[in-house]
């Protein structure tokens, strides 16, 4: 059986009386930047043509996302405007958001156009701690393993960081599925952290099902690097 995947559209407008809400939940801000789920895109571009007194930063990503502005639950670089003052963001429910919450320090103003309902959010500290936790405890292993999936639009490149572990002379395996089988992560022991190169929702949303600590490469990486352990 052959799965096809199409790209859709809400394409009902934001009313006049919700347009206001937004313009007033954004109003202490300056500088924002805009993103959305792929089906909301239009919404954004509705809310730049109506809202001209504020600045509106839309950025696209170089990972998986295809629009200006788009994010996805495992790619949220569109959300990475460091000098905006707040986050807009167009989806349903937390699924997209809790990936804005633990990669920025900003603000988000969550807004579900379908059911006229505004959330404010700060960032996540509980999911932050975890991933300091994570990177503490692989500095410190053993033994590591980087647990890869076939799909290659949930591929993330770890050469730099396996040969980081390899010169410090860690034991390190690599672990590739199709589906990531947790039972199987489980029977591997004697495994210090597992360090995840797949779907980085794993490491986030199942984290509970893994029995030893799970890290995403990009956290880890992006650490290394901006504490220079990592050319």
């Amino acid at each position: 059986m052959e799965i096809l995947f199409a790209e859709t559209r809400y394409k009902k407008p934001i009313s006049r009386e919700f347009m206001k809400k937004i313009r007033e939940a954004i109003e202490p801000y300056k500088k924002i930047n805009l993103v959305a789920s792929v089906q909301y895109l239009n919404q954004l571009e509705q809310i730049r043509k109506e809202i001209k007194d504020k600045e509106f930063i839309l950025l696209k990503s170089n990972y998986r996302a295809l629009y200006p502005g788009q994010i996805l639950g495992c790619d949220v670089l569109a959300a990475g405007c460091e000098d905006c003052d707040v986050i807009l963001s167009l989806t349903q429910g937390m699924f997209h958001v809790l990936g804005i919450l633990v990669k920025y320090d900003k603000p988000v103003i969550n807004v579900d156009v379908e059911n006229e309902n505004i959330e404010f959010l700060s960032p996540d500290n509980f999911y932050k701690k975890r991933i300091m936790q994570g990177i503490g405890l692989a500095l410190t292993a053993k033994k590591v393993m980087f647990v890869a999936s076939i799909k290659l639009i949930q591929y993330y490149p770890f050469d730099k960081l396996k040969e980081f572990f390899i010169k410090r002379g860690v034991e390190t395996y690599t672990v590739v599925f199709d589906d990531v089988d947790f039972k199987t992560l489980n029977e591997f022991r004697d495994i210090d952290i597992f360090i995840n190169t797949a779907c980085q929702r794993i490491a986030m949303d199942d984290m509970n099902k893994i029995e030893k600590p799970i890290i995403n490469a990009e956290d880890l990486e992006d650490y290394l690097t901006k504490n220079k352990m990592l050319g």
